[in-house]
């Protein structure tokens, strides 16, 4: 089975569950289609991968945006950004991956090796 196949199919099993479109293909996941790198939709995907791939974009955005923040105002230490970005990041990307665990679990769906 085709990756695009195999997405296709993902979805359509996404559907039948009558949750939200925006739930199981968030704008950042239609984004990454779109422009042509293929990933699971998130609720096929291993815990682990999404913890570390939510936590890392939402760090590095937190992170710039902090700076940005601190360096017109001058009221955070530069020194303390990185560690309450990574802070920040680990605990955005637990959350998601607890929450697209859930609905895994919730929906009875595989894994996107599993699926067929």
């Amino acid at each position: 089975m085709t990756s695009s196949t195999r997405r296709e199919a993902a979805l359509r099993l996404l559907e039948t569950t009558g949750m939200r479109k925006s739930s199981y293909a968030p704008p950042g996941v239609l984004l990454l289609w779109r422009l042509g790198i293929d990933c699971p939709p998130p609720h096929f995907a291993r815990f682990w991968s999404l913890f570390a791939l939510s936590g890392v974009y939402f760090g590095i955005f937190l992170g710039l945006l902090m700076w940005l923040f601190s360096a017109a105002s001058k009221t955070l230490l530069l020194a303390s950004l990185p560690l309450a970005a990574c802070f920040a990041g680990g605990l955005f990307g637990l959350g998601m991956a607890f929450y697209y665990a859930y609905g895994r679990k919730k929906y009875q769906l595989p894994l996107w090796n599993e699926l067929r």
